[in-house]
């Protein structure tokens, strides 16, 4: 039994319970609606198969090895499936399939692997591992644009030597990666796209990390916004909002999660993106999902720990850059401080100063004082898990377990666990 992911509103899970095959299930009520099973091949029958590996584009907490990518639209009957398990002919192919007709709407063929998919009404992106970026329009599966995110990379630091560009970019491909980029596309008709893009520090501009985050706007194909070093190392997980308002990343410790303004609204206040800062805990773990409810008031991660946690986005709590002091506050400090030493005090160091010290001190303390969740809810870290949050129930948790359940759980009005309220087997 594998768990695999929720679509877009939660209203649906696809498992795979048994080699060769993959079931859809409605959520609400509970119940099987396709199955999808490779048991039997035939020529009129390859449109629907499936080997007995079957994960999605979320990398799973046992690292084993993707043999297929799913992504569903919704509750629709459209369903994207990339099939890495008949060889690499076939981990280049993108079939689009409509369950209900059990028949293949289209094919796309791409130049190396597909590692990822998503998508929504209006646009469906591609990811692939040699790090470009395909956006579709979805209405007629048109291409309108390819992203190298290498390319872009190398561009970005150097523009006036195109052929150490391509040369740099090669090698760099050529090398083994322990992360890869991850991305995440808008629910609504907006279709805002945030990845993950390379950068280069400046005292070592030979190394590579996986730390900034590109928003991207597929419906006018022009990026919008660039969030620099939103973590010290790569980042291992990445969700948007629905409204594309909000984006929330994970580094490849696990322990810090973060959410940002993308900078799609109008208010957006470039100077201070980031928003939330929330501590998972003290030790590092891989995670392996983000998830924001519809609405953006809660977000949730999963990974390999004991416990899946679900932070509070309401706006309780301060403000993650009020333990910093800006230059102008410096400044102030300081000159007051000399307008004292002038006047002949010789008593306390001024209040700016004092202010400043104790911003400062606090700040070098490891996150200390970073926000916890409000809710969590107790697992067995022996299993995967996926987590959903349906649209229909603002209030309950929808999660799914590769050891064959389906639960569902109502969130503590304060903080506390999350109360079990239903489980269901998957058969």
């Amino acid at each position: 039994m594998k768990a695999l992911r929720f679509n877009q509103d939660a209203t649906c899970c696809v498992v795979s319970p048994a080699p060769h095959l993959v079931s859809i299930y409605n959520c609400d009520p509970f119940g099987k609606c396709f199955e999808l099973n490779n048991g039997s091949r035939d020529n009129n029958n390859k449109a629907d198969a499936l080997s007995q590996s079957v994960t999605t584009a979320t990398e799973l907490p046992n690292d084993v090895e993707n043999n297929f990518v799913i992504e569903m639209l919704f509750s629709t009957s459209l369903v994207a499936i990339a099939d890495k398990s008949q060889g690499p002919t076939s981990a280049k192919r993108l079939k689009i399939v409509n369950t209900k007709r059990k028949s293949t709407i289209c094919e796309i063929s791409f130049p190396h692997q597909i590692t990822d998919v998503v998508m929504n009404r209006k646009r469906m992106c591609i990811l692939l591992d040699s790090d470009q970026i395909f956006i579709y329009d979805i209405s007629c599966m048109k291409l309108l644009e390819t992203i190298d995110l290498w390319e872009d990379h190398f561009k970005k630091i150097s523009t006036s030597d195109s052929s150490s560009i391509r040369s740099r970019s090669r090698r760099r491909k050529s090398e083994p990666v322990n992360s890869k980029p991850k991305m995440a596309l808008s629910g609504d008709d907006r279709s805002i796209l945030c990845f993950a893009s390379y950068s280069s520090p400046k005292n070592n501009p030979d190394s590579f990390l996986l730390h900034d985050v590109v928003v991207y706007d597929t419906l006018n194909i022009v990026p919008i916004n660039y969030l620099n070093s939103v973590h010290k190392g790569d980042i291992s997980c990445m969700a948007i909002s629905y409204d594309g308002t909000l984006v929330g990343t994970a580094s490849d410790k696990g322990t810090i999660i973060r959410v940002f303004h993308t900078g799609v609204d109008a208010d957006y206040d470039a100077t201070r993106p980031l928003l939330y800062e929330f501590r998972r805990g003290s030790r590092p773990c891989h995670l392996y999902q983000l998830a924001f409810d519809r609405h953006s008031t809660v977000l949730g991660c999963v990974g390999n720990t004991d416990t899946i946690h679900i932070f509070d986005l309401k706006g309780h709590g301060a403000n993650p850059g009020d333990g910093e002091l800006n230059e102008d506050e410096l400044l102030q400090a300081n000159d007051e401080s000399g307008d004292s030493r002038s006047r002949g005090t010789t008593g306390e160091p001024s209040r700016q100063i004092a202010n400043f010290l104790t911003k400062r001190i606090g700040a070098s303390i490891a996150a200390q004082n970073l926000r916890r969740d409000f809710a969590h809810i107790n697992i067995d870290y022996a299993y995967g898990y996926c987590l959903g949050f349906p649209d229909e129930f603002p209030n309950q948790v929808y999660i799914a377990s590769d050891d064959g359940k389906f639960r569902v759980y109502t969130l503590p009005s304060v903080t506390g666990e999350c109360v079990l309220t239903k489980t269901s087997d998957f058969t």
